[in-house]
């Protein structure tokens, strides 16, 4: 319901968009499709969706205030900096992976697992990048915070801004980018044994390595 919610309110979802059909979100999110139903059926009565039969589900238009609040804030985050960006990052992720390796599910895992193994096949620095970007998603969404989510599902959309893949594609060398798949590989692994104190310092020294690495190619 977050998920969705989330994309109606901040205009991914524009006013008349139609939603996937119920199949595609029941496999996207591997849920029952009763399950699915309660959950249009709660954002129908909330006046965010509506239902024709025949016809699919469509979104009608946010709450205003919801929707100003929620625009306003987006804008602010995919206005910061690569820099704001980073500070953020190592201030949230090596405390919230010390949640997630305690609260994963084993379904939270194989989702992890599947991000690492995308990334490692990944053929491009942009192709690496998304996934990167899908891993600690999936890292942090383990924790099972919906408010982090929320957060950091919109400093993952400055992933995908200009400055950003620009500095990545100069600061991301073959050598590079093998030392943060080890590093990757690492804090895969200290989850996996559910190690708290592990994972933290892993995800610590592989944030401050990307931070430095893209704030070096600004100097």
């Amino acid at each position: 319901m977050q998920h969705l919610r989330k994309r109606i309110e901040d205009g991914t979802w524009p006013v008349g968009y139609r939603l996937p059909a119920e199949r595609e979100l029941v496999a996207q999110f591997g849920i029952a499709r009763n399950t699915l139903r309660k959950v249009l059926q709660s954002l129908e009565q909330e006046g965010l969706i509506t239902r024709h039969v025949g016809r699919g589900t469509f979104v009608c238009a946010a709450p205003a205030s919801v929707a100003l609040v929620a625009e306003s804030l987006l804008q602010r985050i995919h206005g910061a900096s690569p820099a704001e960006v980073m500070e953020l990052r190592l201030m949230i992720e090596p405390q919230f992976i010390e949640l997630a390796a305690t609260r994963a599910s084993g379904r939270d895992l194989q989702q992890i697992v599947h991000c690492l193994e995308e990334s490692e096949k990944a053929a491009s620095v942009l192709e690496f990048e998304y996934w990167d970007g899908m891993l600690h998603q999936a890292i942090l969404a383990a924790a099972h915070n919906n408010l982090l989510i929320d957060i950091y599902e919109a400093v993952n959309g400055v992933r995908k801004q200009p400055e950003w893949e620009s500095l990545k594609l100069r600061s991301l060398t073959p050598e590079r980018l093998a030392r943060y798949r080890q590093q990757h590989r690492a804090i895969v692994e200290a989850l996996k044994t559910r190690d708290a104190e592990a994972a933290s310092k892993a995800v610590r020294e592989h944030l401050l390595e990307v931070r430095n690495a893209m704030m070096g190619q600004i100097a």
